[in-house]
């Protein structure tokens, strides 16, 4: 495994995030964003939109968590605090998405891409997991509060950048990573699970909404099991 190279931060960062993305990230993120494509969406194509905007939220938050560090320094590193905080979010965001997918009766209409749709019911369309078009902000939600769930290589390019003090330095190395997290089989997945939920909606109609509920319920013991190991984590709970 690369370990990172403070003589060489820039490529270090983007092999890292390249490495990380087609092992660790892939096996970690994997299950959250096909059970919300299974479960929200169907067709490759917006499986594989989807996971683009989902790990762009992810390439975001490396990114500000880089320039943060730069500015503040090791004091944004003590003792964890982000990290906690970010796994109970996103793990409660995760949860409650998984919660509104498993019990919606029926997909949401389209009125919120219309002309006549108020500003509001726009949001609320791309806020909403559905069939169909909408629900990009909630995959961008989840793609950055899963950004603030630390893994080895990103504190270590984290403490480098603290240690040199340097906004730009930080922001630049946490975009380096996450774009190379992105060049993962994530985008595969994410498309295959697109392409499963199409095809059960061709040939077993039927089936589509026991499988939707299967994938909220998924999300919903994934968000619960993401914040409950985070307060494990400092003994918050046994």
């Amino acid at each position: 495994m690369v370990d990172f190279d403070p003589g060489q931060p820039e490529l270090s960062a983007l092999l890292l995030g390249i490495i990380y993305g087609a092992t660790f990230c892939t096996l970690t993120c994997s299950p959250f964003i096909a059970s919300y494509i299974i479960g929200s969406d169907r067709g490759t194509r917006r499986g594989v939109w989807l996971s683009v905007i989902f790990n762009g939220g992810r390439v975001v938050t490396y990114g500000l968590l880089g320039l943060a560090v730069g500015l503040a320094g090791g004091a944004f590193l003590v003792e964890g605090v982000y990290a906690l905080w970010g796994a109970i979010f996103f793990g409660i965001a995760v949860a409650l998405i998984g919660i509104w997918i498993a019990v919606r009766r029926r997909p949401g209409s389209a009125c919120g891409c219309t002309k006549e749709a108020s500003w509001a019911q726009r949001l609320w369309h791309r806020v909403e997991p559905r069939e169909g078009d909408g629900g990009e902000l909630s995959a961008a939600g989840m793609g950055l509060l899963i950004g603030l769930v630390p893994c080895p290589p990103l504190i270590a390019l984290l403490v480098f950048s603290a240690a040199v003090g340097s906004a730009s330095t930080g922001l630049v190395l946490g975009l380096l990573f996450g774009i190379g997290t992105v060049i993962s089989p994530i985008i595969i997945i994410a498309a295959a699970a697109g392409w499963f939920s199409e095809r059960i909606a061709m040939e077993a109609p039927a089936m589509r909404t026991g499988i939707r509920r299967v994938a909220g319920v998924m999300l919903v013991l994934l968000g619960i099991w993401t914040a409950w190991n985070a307060l494990a984590a400092v003994g918050a709970v046994a």
